[in-house]
């Protein structure tokens, strides 16, 4: 009803908007579902990051306990991941 009553240049004005709106909704739509995807990716890679420094920061504290009870280098190693490197750089 409103539409009706604008002059003809303004419903070309309202026309054109419309157009542009939809325009910015074709064209952010798949941008604001790569950001999200982006975001989404970078959270899981640092949850994992996290999981693994975790995972890494156990092993080196049960192996120096194992160190402590005197177990073989090798038995730790085989036992917690760690390389036998690894290992040595602790001890030293």
């Amino acid at each position: 009803a409103r539409y009706a009553r604008l002059s003809e240049a303004e419903q070309a004005r309202y026309e054109e908007c419309i157009q542009q709106s939809s325009y910015k909704e074709a064209i952010m739509g798949p941008v604001q579902q790569a950001i999200e995807k982006g975001i989404q990716q970078g959270f899981q890679q640092g949850m994992q990051q996290g999981m693994q420094q975790g995972e890494y920061r156990k092993a080196i504290e049960i192996t120096r306990v194992l160190l402590n009870e005197g177990v073989a280098i090798d038995i730790i190693s085989k036992s917690s991941g760690l390389s036998e490197e690894e290992i040595w750089k602790l001890v030293h």
